[in-house]
């Protein structure tokens, strides 16, 4: 217990005065965020706010936010970001840059002048490179790794339901259209409802999976499913799911990543000229949510509006 209080004190220290903003997402992080700061500056000083990316959002996490704040006899603030998200992903897939753009200007615009709370921690991007506290944005939990923090859960009793693309992890489902979301009705939709109807599948067959997604790739005029899902599937759950998909018809091919497959990426030239650039991308951002191990084919993008990658065709090798 020792720990937490260190880990409290330290929180206190961030601010003295003034209301404290929660960027509440409802996954394990920023519930932990979040019932750290009640705990250090009391809940009088906290205002819960959570980002509703609309048809991007999985189902029944608003619902879940409200459960976390009742907790407290909170009521949390809702902000509509969908068209702020499409405006940051019509360039390209750019996760932090949306959290930054869309997430956290969002906040900032309504509440400009208080202490923002996040939950990054050394599981993410910004964990492992940022700061914990920058530009009055402050991750409490920034020098603590996944297994820290679920750890740290365990010992306050705070036990967060997953909903969503993974057992630790929730996101919003346009971070898996691996291209520009140029079009609300084609590229957005798709990606929206093949997730949800992925989910919804599983629950209704009872099967409990550690990674379950659909990653939307191909030219913009035409929408390529990738199912991932671990574990694997039979042949005749593919059979049956393949089936539902088709029911979208926005789709216009469903292949399931359960043997290796090589992706041919466009990408900036910046992205192009850098390895490192191409490995964070790869490691960092595809592979961890792939079923299947990959290579990764790269071309320039002559493009000038693309700012970071697509994933242009897929081919199983």
């Amino acid at each position: 217990m020792s720990d937490l209080q260190t880990l409290l004190d330290s929180i206190k220290g961030v601010s003295s005065g003034g209301e404290v903003i929660i960027a509440l997402s409802g996954g394990l992080d920023s519930s932990l965020a979040f019932f750290l700061s009640v705990l250090a500056w009391g809940k009088e000083r906290v205002i819960p706010v959570h980002v509703d990316w609309g048809i991007y959002t999985y189902g029944g996490i608003p619902e879940k936010v409200r459960m976390l704040c009742s907790g407290f006899d909170l009521e949390p603030v809702f902000i509509s970001g969908q068209s702020a998200l499409e405006g940051v992903l019509k360039k390209g897939p750019a996760c932090n840059r949306c959290t930054r753009k869309a997430k956290l200007g969002l906040i900032r615009s309504f509440f400009p002048n208080s202490l923002i709370v996040t939950g990054a921690n050394q599981s993410d991007s910004w964990g492992s490179r940022g700061k914990s506290l920058i530009n009055n944005v402050y991750a409490p939990l920034f020098p603590l790794t996944k297994a820290e923090v679920k750890d740290l859960a365990k010992e306050l009793g705070l036990f967060v339901a997953p909903i969503g693309e993974s057992s630790v992890r929730e996101g919003c489902k346009a971070k898996h259209l691996l291209k520009p979301l140029v079009s609300h009705e084609f590229h957005g939709e798709a990606v929206s409802m093949a997730n949800e109807l992925l989910l919804n599948f599983l629950k209704k067959a009872k099967m409990e999976a550690q990674l379950a997604n659909v990653k939307i790739v191909g030219p913009l005029n035409a929408n390529i499913a990738i199912v991932n899902v671990l574990p694997y599937l039979d042949q005749e759950t593919k059979g049956e799911l393949k089936e539902t998909l088709k029911k979208i018809d926005l789709l216009d091919k469903i292949i399931f990543a359960d043997s290796s497959l090589r992706l041919t990426i466009v990408c900036n030239p910046a992205i192009y000229n850098d390895a490192h650039a191409q490995a964070a991308i790869k490691d960092g951002i595809l592979s961890p949510s792939f079923s299947a191990p990959l290579e990764c084919r790269w071309i320039k993008s002559e493009n000038k509006r693309l700012y970071s990658f697509h994933v242009v065709a897929v081919e199983k090798l």
